[in-house]
């Protein structure tokens, strides 16, 4: 199949915040958030790496108490993947972030979600066979595939 765009890859993830500062430490703290560009004294955005990935944090107005809506069409959450989803769980309730009792399973996948101070859904994925994305499992797949 030729796509209309070929895509080389996922460039980052821009993600709204009301509050830059208060979010710039939430992804420190949670997830090591390695900010190279820092947008906040311009108003503009801040960019940082996550497990190689960037993310990027743009500030948005938004109404006193106002989270992100749940259950609409669109973007659902970003999903980070982890070697070790015990322990990952285990982090997160220590410093307060969750309070469900252990990690959820789907098949052999194993996840945690955590809310960020807008509400925006965050997902920490531990994948079979330790591999790093849904791609490499992908990979995985259409080799046993082609091995039929």
């Amino acid at each position: 199949m030729t796509p209309v765009v070929p895509v080389k890859g996922l460039s980052h993830t821009a993600i709204r915040v009301s509050d830059p500062d208060r979010s710039v430490k939430f992804y420190q703290d949670v997830f090591g958030y390695d900010v190279f560009i820092d947008g906040r004294p311009t108003g503009g955005p801040v960019l940082g790496l996550i497990g190689g990935h960037t993310v990027e944090l743009i500030r948005q107005a938004a109404d006193e108490g106002a989270k992100a809506p749940r259950d609409v069409m669109g973007h659902s959450c970003a999903a980070f993947s982890v070697d070790d989803i015990d322990a990952t769980h285990a982090a997160l309730k220590a410093a307060g972030y969750i309070r469900s009792d252990g990690p959820e399973t789907f098949g052999n996948v194993r996840v945690v979600f955590v809310r960020d101070p807008d509400g925006t859904l965050l997902e920490f994925i531990q994948l079979p066979g330790r591999r790093d994305s849904m791609a490499q499992v992908a990979a995985r797949m259409r080799e046993k595939a082609a091995a039929v």
